[in-house]
């Protein structure tokens, strides 16, 4: 028998002794002072075991966490770019030796496997494939002068920056969400997986069913309920889309722009602005070393107040950039120096009507080409209507065809996008 055994044992066996005292005494009508003394007794015997027990308790716990930040860090040494973990929350096999190889077996994540693959196909026929269709016939011919595509308040959706643009090595994408880390997953054992995955389906269900991720349930399942930030769900999205991850690194923003490398997050630490990730990946039928960065750093009043992310964009050139579920931010004077920014340093801009507004467009000179059907934002964004915008998919000439429903309202009912192209003509903003 252990010490652990022994205490609980002698434990028991007093406190079992101490209760009987008390029945006994009160079927004798014992005066109470008698039984409170007699129990007093009895527990300052128990006193020297019941701190025996915690202090072995204590201990083993203290030994079992430590094993626990042992494996974690084993594991994220085995996978230092995150692809095992990705592989397993994206449903697909990672290495026979991973972390995550054994729990690859269980039923759990194979039944989870199975509903992710019916899912995808689905997405591949009814989204994915209407997409590719698109780009090859409205943009495929557009020349490109810009450095990298910019994705303001993208969330983790790094998907249709590289079905829209899929020749571009370089996207910056940006929102308020942490970027997070995978210590959660490295803990992952067989008896929290169904709850752990359960999670992750329920997280996913956004993006199958509305084509977009909620900001409202980013903010309760990525701050603690499923992750502690979006990075999981990139790397999720990047290798279930068909990429390897080559490399990732996090960092920060110096004062000039630039992008500085440090290490992995503690977990529970303490988010700083401008946190950032760079992850380089490639497609798995090609060769072409591509860079992802996702920056946590708001948009808003935020960026005019502080430079240091506007530096490290204009370090990179001129840009193409893509809005689309942006709960119409830009349409605000709170985002005047984001949107100016945007307006400034864009070659082209594809969005959908939670954009730059279609009226600063034109009155800019921009050449704004349509797609689709434009309709009436949904609750709570009605007031964001822009009949000058309704006017002109009136004139159907003007407009293109859209096989695909996208962003606020997916599925319900039609969708439109904007592709707004500089010309010589286009001013800057005022």
């Amino acid at each position: 028998m252990t010490p652990v055994d022994a205490g609980s044992e002698a434990e028991k066996s007093g406190i079992a002794s101490a209760c009987s005292g008390i029945d006994a005494a009160r079927k004798a009508q014992v005066p109470e002072s008698r039984v409170h003394s007699s129990l007093n007794l009895h527990l300052r015997r128990l006193s020297p075991l019941v701190l025996g027990l915690s202090v072995v308790l204590m201990f083993v716990s203290g030994c079992a966490n430590q094993d626990v930040v042992a494996e974690r860090a084993d594991c994220a040494s085995q996978d230092p770019a995150g692809e095992d973990a990705a592989r397993f929350l994206a449903g697909l096999r990672g290495r026979p030796d991973g972390c995550f190889a054994s729990l690859e077996r269980t039923p759990t994540w194979q039944a989870y496997a199975g509903q992710l693959d019916r899912a995808w196909s689905e997405l591949e026929q009814h989204q994915i494939q209407p997409v590719r269709d698109f780009q090859k016939r409205e943009l495929s011919a557009i020349p490109s002068n810009s450095s990298f595509l910019f994705y303001p308040f993208s969330g983790p959706d790094v998907l249709y920056p590289r079905l829209f643009f899929p020749n571009c090595r370089l996207v910056v994408m940006v929102g308020l969400e942490p970027v997070g880390s995978l210590h959660v997953l490295y803990s992952y054992r067989e008896a929290n997986i169904e709850s752990a995955l359960r999670g992750w389906s329920q997280s996913l269900s956004s993006l199958f069913r509305r084509r977009f991720f909620v900001t409202g349930e980013m903010n309760r399942e990525f701050r603690g309920r499923v992750a502690d930030g979006l990075l999981p769900m990139i790397l999720l999205l990047l290798v279930r889309s068909g990429h390897r991850i080559d490399r990732m690194v996090y960092g920060q923003l110096s004062p000039s722009g630039k992008f500085v490398a440090e290490g992995d997050p503690a977990p529970g630490a303490e988010k700083l602005p401008d946190a950032g990730v760079e992850i380089e990946f490639h497609q798995e039928s090609e060769a072409t070393t591509r860079t992802l960065y996702y920056f946590s750093t708001d948009l808003a009043k935020g960026f005019g107040q502080d430079p240091r992310f506007a530096r490290f964009l204009r370090r990179l050139g001129p840009s193409d950039t893509l809005i689309k579920s942006a709960s119409f931010l830009p349409h605000w004077s709170m985002c005047d120096a984001v949107r100016d920014f945007i307006l400034q340093n864009s070659n082209l801009i594809l969005q959908d009507d939670t954009g730059v507004t279609f009226r600063q467009l034109k009155a800019l000179n921009w050449d704004v080409q349509l797609f689709g059907k434009y309709s009436h934002p949904d609750r709570p964004f009605q007031r964001e209507y822009q009949p000058d915008l309704a006017k002109a998919f009136h004139v159907k000439a003007n407009v293109h065809q859209l096989d695909f429903s996208l962003g606020y309202g997916a599925g319900r009912r039609q969708s439109s996008l904007m592709l707004a192209q500089r010309t010589a003509a286009t001013l800057p903003p005022k």
